[in-house]
């Protein structure tokens, strides 16, 4: 993760995305999903954050702004990858590119009408589910952020409505119960698969 400063950042309840502007960036503040259709995109970045909770369990922190950026943080990132292995399948995306969800087209074969046809396909068909899976996560977001503050009993309620949670307080609260039952990354992985629809596989540990 590039070295910023986060400690100024809020969590919105409502899309739980993240906002603030670290040091030196004041030109380029990053802003929650629930504001940023109107901003102009950063021109050093392919899209305008500089890091995100992790889409699966939302208490670790994960560089983001790159097309090449992960969906998930380490250990919930083990996890997506070997259900895709043992569903034989790429059932969870791992990010924005579609080289990082194996598509793409290799050089020696871009001279293959049928290769070409193939990448073409796959490419509609991966779009069709980067669509559908942002949707699903657009819902699941905030639906396992509310879960975990309130678990860590962090409040969002205020005489204006929702307030922002501050991001250092609430990454430290909920890194302090990581380990009970419950409420951990493998919890949250498993509330995924259900959320989602899809079994849990006895591969996946």
């Amino acid at each position: 993760m590039e070295l910023h400063d986060f400690r100024d950042f809020t969590v919105c309840p409502a899309c739980a995305g993240l906002a603030g502007c670290p040091p030196g960036r004041e030109a380029y503040p990053q802003v929650c999903r629930c504001d940023r259709r109107e901003q102009e995109r950063w021109p050093d970045h392919d899209f305008n954050e500089y890091a995100d909770l992790c889409w699966c369990c939302q208490v670790e922190l994960i560089p983001s702004g790159s097309k090449w950026s992960s969906f998930y943080c380490g250990d919930c990132r083990q996890r997506i990858r070997a259900y895709n292995e043992a569903a034989g399948r790429l059932v969870f995306l791992m990010g924005r590119h579609s080289i990082m969800n194996g598509v793409g087209l290799r050089g020696s074969d871009a001279a293959r009408p049928e290769a070409v046809r193939a990448f073409g396909e796959a490419m509609r068909g991966f779009s069709f589910g980067m669509v559908r899976f942002d949707d699903a996560m657009d819902r699941w977001r905030p639906m396992r952020l509310e879960a975990v503050r309130r678990a860590i009993g962090q409040e969002v309620a205020g005489e204006g409505g929702l307030r922002p949670l501050l991001l250092t307080p609430y990454l430290e609260a909920a890194a302090g119960r990581a380990g009970e039952a419950g409420f951990g990354k493998r919890a949250a992985f498993d509330a995924l698969c259900e959320f989602l629809g899809y079994p849990l596989l006895p591969e996946v540990a």
